[in-house]
């Protein structure tokens, strides 16, 4: 059933192609479809590689693409390191390819003998300068079709072609942008999925960074880490979780605050805000009352803490560190600022012991570009004797040393307001030893 559902969307897609032609014409394959080999540099040398390596068997998961995917041997390296090299992981991309070279590629070789899990698509962005969004998706869907020919085994994820250009007004992502609406058609739920993780890479309004694709079509190694993050529930559902040796926490000494289904070593204090788990994250809503916070049951003294967070109703909220619950249940200690309706505030240190800035927010002025608004943000908080330091997407923000070292719990804040959601996740903390005298 789920195969003539492919084949009837591949007729559709072909149909609309060939509208125009006239009734005695024959109908020709168009180039996305046309499986062809290229013959410029190393590519043919690097198809032979990729199917000496298939021909080894002990392959559980493929990536199907282009440069982007290719580029996971590059600045990809690390990331692949740890997620993909445990998992029988190979890649199957080559730069410059366009749909007709892969599917040449996989009638030629590159899934010869092995029957993968899972195969992950992402291809089409190189056909957005000589095809139309329907030729691509068409092309795409042939390689889709190809590969549940070859392995029917095989779920197939199919992402979206990310986005390029400095914003929405970019031709070629307007192309792909199209080109995405189609082949999302091609899920089926079961064996064919489909996800869009292009916003994970964007700012406000759509604009693409060169911190996040220096050339606004590439990767850069942080963005390989936010691709793995985001595919990540998938990828375990089908081949179970990351081994424990490779993932981050793992190799730097981190430990989960959160299992992402219960709220297990947390605590509510403060006022009528409720928290729950959702998909995954801690979602934190506005309630009546005063501020609320959701605490670790632990004391911590010097720390790396990581998490993320993103705003699904914007609010002012906070990061508590190193605090405590006074007889009134209210949380007061070092706070780091979250504020996403003024985001050079964000990552400066509040303390509410004090009521005052510790370090102010005109001196975190770096924040204002580094916090997004619309996406994730991973907020990075070093306390280590009197010193504390916090980090936006990469970015320093405070750097302040107090006059004294202390301990206390963490918490995660909703501030009073009329309205406003909160989500968190990936809560991880890397328990230090103090150096009294750093500064």
């Amino acid at each position: 059933m789920r195969r003539r559902l492919l084949i009837s969307f591949l007729a559709v897609l072909a149909l609309s192609v060939s509208l125009g032609l006239a009734a005695d014409e024959t109908p020709k394959l168009h180039s996305a479809i046309r499986p062809v080999p290229r013959d410029r540099g190393g590519w043919m040398q690097r198809h032979e590689r990729m199917n000496q390596r298939v021909k080894q068997g002990n392959v559980d998961l493929v990536f199907v693409g282009d440069s982007i995917t290719h580029g996971w041997e590059a600045r990809g390296k690390e990331v692949w390191k740890r997620y993909y090299a445990p998992r029988a992981a190979v890649n199957l991309g080559i730069g410059g390819d366009r749909t007709q070279h892969v599917l040449w590629r996989l009638e030629n070789g590159n899934l010869e003998g092995i029957r993968p899990k899972l195969a992950v698509v992402m291809i089409g962005t190189n056909n957005s300068g000589s095809n139309t969004p329907e030729e691509t998706a068409e092309g795409v869907g042939r390689i889709v079709e190809k590969l549940r020919e070859k392995s029917p085994e095989t779920k197939v994820l199919v992402l979206a072609i990310f986005p390029r250009g400095a914003d929405n007004n970019d031709a070629r992502r307007q192309v792909n942008q199209k080109t995405n609406a189609l082949i999302a058609k091609l899920a089926d739920g079961k064996s064919i999925l489909f996800l869009d993780i292009g916003e994970k890479f964007l700012g406000p309004g759509g604009t693409l960074s060169r911190d996040v694709m220096p050339d606004l079509l590439h990767l850069t190694a942080d963005s390989y880490a936010i691709w793995a993050k985001a595919i990540e529930p998938v990828v375990s559902k089908i081949l179970g979780p990351l081994p424990e040796p490779a993932t981050d926490e793992a190799e730097e000494g981190f430990v989960s605050l959160f299992d992402g289904r219960s709220l297990d070593g947390w605590r509510k204090e403060g006022g009528g805000a409720t928290y729950s788990v959702e998909d995954g994250t801690i979602v934190g809503r506005v309630g009546p009352g005063a501020n609320t916070f959701l605490c670790t049951k632990k004391d911590y003294a010097d720390f790396i803490l990581k998490l993320e967070l993103k705003f699904d109703v914007p609010v002012n909220s906070g990061i508590q560190v190193r605090s405590h619950v006074d007889k009134k249940g209210r949380v007061f200690g070092y706070q780091c600022e979250v504020d996403p309706t003024n985001r050079a505030y964000s990552g400066g240190i509040y303390d509410e012991r004090r009521r005052g800035w510790l370090l102010a927010p005109k001196e975190t002025g770096p924040a204002r570009k580094a916090f997004k608004v619309d996406g994730w943000n991973e907020f990075v908080i070093r306390a280590v004797g009197p010193r504390i330091q916090t980090w936006i997407n990469g970015v320093p923000c405070a750097d302040l040393t107090d006059d004294k070292d202390a301990k206390g719990l963490i918490g995660l804040q909703v501030h009073k307001a009329k309205e406003g959601q909160i989500r968190w996740r990936n809560i991880r903390i890397k328990e230090v030893e103090s150096k009294k005298n750093e500064k």
